[in-house]
């Protein structure tokens, strides 16, 4: 009825405005604007031919003008100095030139339409150029528009293991291409993600263990931050639960997270019908899936009201019970909705055809950085600690903006330690350790 779809749409506005729940970034720039586009967490696929490398390219251009960010594998991709068959004189140039190709691509459409999207590149641990992929951003700056991730695997974890050999395989003949040293492999994985920052490790076997659509087939990537291993075309629309809003009194309000929680996995329902792709089998993929990731932030913030420091035993139960709570009334939320309006329609697909379990989505939560929300609502982001208790900026005219965790300046006040000389000595190291004027119990928990 008109009257319910109103009391919901209120329910929708207050928790927002109450700071207890938000839909991402994009959700919140793009719902009643121009663009169709309210979700933005895709994963391409990229065949081993020009016209797939070349058809992706045009539909990442055309969705990354309305703003979203895309993963790609670059595995099925022959390596370099591979034969081509209709160019007996011709050798493939191999997967990383092709990716240099996407981010010079991508690189224009931000100039042009300045919608910045972000882009993952993953390529398996076991492809003949991955030794190439591992050392493709040893140049600060190269391949800039990308994040890089090895693609890891079981086997390749047990070589590593017992310093065995591991094979590199062809992905175009299926045949063994190279036997290198496993842990030679994973060593200079490790130094150049220490140079850099990058490549990052995702494991892939683990990821199809947990993989709610197997009737779709393996899932081969992830969107730009990690979060989301999503099929071909497949899309997740993200929105987090600020945990910092559930504490009264030095207590977590169970009965009003489970409340919001049910709300929250409502409204992202509603973002994917709200959502239209440019891209047509983004579309059928999204709607047939309708994958909402449900996730957190402000923890750090929580602990902070809790006295609870950040890593401790006590924090690890805090954060079991909380994501406990809100992973069973999200379960709870997509079956009642299921009964309401229909299961997703690849549920036949789907783990939970087996179970006899109806389902609205084919996946509930996730842990997501919340880089812009968690600003909007100045709060802690995801579930990270606080890696600076004090710190300044400077403006152009060399004036220093302290900026304090509010909960540290509250406690330092109630205890008459205040000072702008101690937030001054606070900010040097962004350390409470090792400061004799701060009491021992603030120690333990900032």
């Amino acid at each position: 009825s008109a009257e319910y779809v109103s009391d919901l749409e209120d329910h929708f506005y207050k928790m927002m405005i109450h700071r207890e729940f938000t839909p991402a970034g994009r959700t919140v720039t793009n719902a009643g604007a121009k663009t169709d586009t309210v979700a933005n967490c895709i994963v391409l696929p990229i065949d081993d031919s020009m016209d797939s490398i070349f058809k992706t390219l045009k539909d990442a251009a055309l969705l990354q003008k309305q703003g979203a960010g895309i993963g790609f594998s670059f595995s099925r991709l022959r390596g370099r100095g591979s034969s081509i068959a209709k160019k007996p004189l011709g050798k493939a140039t191999g997967p990383v030139s092709f990716l240099k190709l996407y981010n010079a691509a991508f690189s224009v459409v931000w100039e042009a339409d300045k919608r910045q999207g972000a882009y993952m590149g993953i390529l398996r641990v076991d492809h003949p150029d991955i030794e190439e992929f591992v050392t493709a951003k040893e140049k600060e700056g190269e391949i800039s528009k990308f994040n890089i991730s090895v693609g890891i695997t079981d086997a390749f974890m047990r070589a590593v293991e017992i310093d065995g050999n591991f094979d590199l395989i062809d992905p175009r003949t299926k045949q063994v291409a190279q036997t290198i040293r496993a842990k030679a492999l994973f060593d200079k994985i490790v130094r150049y993600a220490w140079r850099n920052g990058e490549p990052g490790l995702a494991f892939l076997d683990e990821v199809n263990r947990t993989n709610p659509v197997p009737g779709l087939g393996e899932i081969e990537s992830s969107n730009p931050c990690g979060e989301q291993f999503l099929h071909p075309y497949d899309v997740c629309n993200l929105g987090s639960i600020n945990l910092e809003a559930f504490v009264e009194n030095g207590m977590i309000d169970y009965g009003r997270l489970k409340k919001v929680t049910r709300q929250a996995v409502r409204m992202l329902d509603n973002v994917v019908d709200d959502s239209n792709f440019t891209v047509s089998e983004v579309e059928r993929v999204s709607k047939g899936n309708r994958r909402i990731g449900l996730g957190a932030m402000g923890f750090a913030y929580m602990l902070y009201q809790l006295g609870i420091r950040y890593g401790s035993p006590a924090s690890l139960d805090v954060a079991e019970k909380v994501m406990g709570t809100i992973q069973d009334e999200a379960h709870k939320t997509s079956q009642a909705l299921a009964e309401e309006k229909g299961v997703f329609a690849n549920y036949e697909l789907s783990i939970y055809a087996g179970k006899g379990m109806p389902m609205r989505n084919a996946a509930l939560t996730t842990v997501a950085p919340t880089g812009k929300i968690s600003m909007i609502f100045d709060t802690s982001s995801g579930i990270e600690p606080e890696f600076a208790l004090v710190y300044y900026k400077r403006d152009g005219q060399e004036n220093k903006y302290y900026y304090t965790n509010k909960y540290l300046e509250r406690a330092l006040k109630e205890r008459h330690l205040y000072s702008q000389e101690i937030m001054e000595k606070i900010a040097e190291t962004g350390s409470l350790q090792g400061l004799d004027a701060i009491p021992r119990e603030l120690k333990e928990v900032f």
